[in-house]
């Protein structure tokens, strides 16, 4: 008798415990646990201009950028033509240029008669292994799409740091 009381008594307190959490337990089953998503600061802030030419397979993926690009603490604008590069360049304080590498010589045309001083970070569609070498070749720091946006925020961290360094994304030829 004493036996099944004994085990009544565990069956009990077995089963309130398990509805019965404490503060914080609930945080500690699997599967429930709190989300804490990675989030990435950078480490020195930029004003980027976007340049998302609608005709261009990276368009889309240059305007999802951008609040990924606020949420790191950089103040990224978007422009869809060539004609708004050069009035944005000249009435902004742009650290960077973000375009398509195919689309550097149309926002280095428009930049031409401003006083803009900028440096352009590529970015590349899909590249190839010999594409992507001539890129690294012609410029220190290059992007990929489709690729993490934490990939493209490092690169932008590394620009920034080698422009404060007094250097230049482009090789000197």
């Amino acid at each position: 008798m004493k036996l099944v009381a004994g085990l009544l008594v565990v069956g009990f307190l077995t089963a309130s415990a398990e509805g019965a959490g404490a503060c914080g337990d609930k945080f500690l089953r699997v599967g429930r646990g709190a989300r804490y998503q990675r989030g990435y600061a950078a480490i020195r802030p930029a004003c980027i201009l976007i340049y998302a030419n609608p005709r261009s397979p990276l368009a889309s993926s240059l305007r999802e950028l951008e609040p990924a690009l606020k949420r790191a603490g950089h103040q990224p604008r978007v422009v869809e033509t060539p004609g708004a590069v050069g009035p944005a360049l000249s009435t902004g304080q742009y650290n960077l240029v973000l375009a398509p590498v195919e689309d550097i010589g149309v926002v280095q045309a428009e930049a031409r008669g401003s006083a803009a001083s900028f440096e352009v970070l590529p970015v590349l569609h899909h590249p190839s292994a010999p594409t992507r070498a001539t890129a690294e070749q012609d410029y220190h720091c290059v992007a990929e799409s489709p690729g993490r946006k934490a990939d493209v925020l490092a690169q932008i961290d590394a620009l920034m740091e080698r422009i404060l360094k007094g250097g230049k994304n482009r090789k000197q030829r």
